[in-house]
């Protein structure tokens, strides 16, 4: 009989575990046992003393009920992730920890809210991912931005854009240069999630990045998770990814009209405008045949020698966009009176700053929610007022029986 902490799970240790970026014997020698001991309480073998329990929860920093709690039901399917290479185990490890945790999150918070339904235009593109070509990558950027009435103009913000349709979007801060972004499916909640890894990204890197994860909404739904390990179709499909995250955010015929004379000066001067870096505008001018492989590489060339990369010209004044549908929905139930502003805490049980990043508030903002103007219509639905866009957020409640 496994004696211990009744209701111990080994599976939530094992996510706090890697979240916190711990080897097994690390862990083991902060709490004072042995790494065999720490590999049989994750693999539910023997649960630990409430003591060792206690000194596993101050060693990784979360409350001792998280490892009481189920782990999510859902096994994480294909996930695409920008460069498999460079990026280091351990940092995936670290975000993969946190998608199950958003995916809670989505859970916990759909049982009282009605999110926007995804809306995602079915098009039609071949079943091998290498008979996608560039024409039907810029007609399928093309068809989503007409379906989002977003015209041939500037996308003011991307990330309002992308949740507007029903898509969340995570900004984590994971200690990790080559992780960018990410993106995943969940077929239990019916949702796909955009991620973007906000440690060292610019403004325009990070709107960047949530239209490259979006190119794989739209346009790898039938890729599976063996086909993403293959070495040269992970590198198909990234090459598509940027290729739709360029035509989404600067669709070819602005870009023709505005980009007469494609020249470093020209794209700084259009940088802030179309909120696009110079180094992805000149990939777009290749793309688009207006220069080739000689002229793109001498204006990288000119870029280094006028020490425009990293950071490039207007990357200290342009703002990092930021998420709002899941924090709009924590406000929304908060502000309705049923739910104290600690909430989640007591119902995930993470630590806080995990929901603060997962929601995309601070804990300034948590305290601050009678600054928005908020409307409980009888008898089921929660209005909230956006500040930033003056527009009436409705969440129609789903009052628990």
């Amino acid at each position: 009989m496994v004696k211990g902490v009744a209701n111990f799970s080994g599976e939530k240790l094992t996510e706090a575990r890697l979240a916190s970026g711990l080897r097994k014997n690390a862990l083991a020698d902060k709490i004072g046992v042995t790494s065999m001991a720490i590999t049989r309480y994750e693999a539910n073998q023997d649960r630990p003393t409430q003591d060792n329990l206690e000194a596993i929860a101050i060693a990784l920093a979360f409350p001792v009920e998280f490892f009481t709690r189920k782990a999510w039901s859902e096994s994480l399917g294909t996930v695409f992730w920008r460069d498999q290479v460079a990026e280091t185990k351990a940092a995936r490890e670290m975000t993969e920890q946190r998608m199950k945790w958003l995916c809670e999150l989505f859970w916990t918070l759909e049982e009282e809210l009605d999110f926007p339904e995804q809306a995602i235009p079915e098009v039609d593109l071949p079943s091998d991912v290498r008979l996608i070509s560039p024409v039907m990558i810029e007609k399928c950027a093309s068809e989503l931005r007409r379906q989002w009435q977003l015209r041939s103009l500037p996308i003011r913000d991307v990330v309002l854009s992308v949740e507007n349709a029903g898509i969340p979007v995570a900004m984590l801060d994971i200690p990790s240069e080559k992780q960018d972004g990410f993106f995943f499916r969940s077929p239990l909640l019916k949702r796909s999630f955009i991620g973007v890894n906000v440690h060292s990204a610019t403004a325009a890197r990070a709107r960047f990045d949530v239209a490259h994860e979006l190119g794989h909404l739209v346009l790898h739904k039938n890729v599976t998770a063996e086909q993403n390990r293959d070495p040269d179709l992970h590198k198909i499909i990234e090459k598509q990814a940027h290729r739709f995250a360029g035509a989404f955010l600067f669709p070819k015929e602005s870009f023709w009209d505005e980009v007469t004379i494609p020249s470093l000066d020209y794209f700084c001067a259009l940088k802030k405008r179309w909120g696009m870096s110079i180094a992805a505008m000149i990939a777009r001018a290749f793309d688009l045949g207006m220069i080739d492989v000689e002229a793109k590489k001498r204006l990288y060339i000119s870029m280094n020698r006028r020490d425009w990369r990293q950071p490039e010209p207007f990357d200290d004044v342009m703002v990092m966009e930021r998420p709002r549908m899941l924090r709009r929905g924590v406000e929304a139930l908060v502000a309705s009176g049923d739910y104290s502003q600690d909430f989640l805490e007591h119902m995930l049980a993470l630590p806080r700053k995990e929901i603060l990043q997962l929601v995309g508030l601070t804990d300034a903002g948590m305290k601050s929610f009678d600054s928005v103007s908020y409307l409980l219509k009888p008898p089921t639905v929660v209005e909230a007022t956006d500040l930033e866009t003056g527009e009436i957020v409705r969440f129609p409640q789903r009052l628990r029986s």
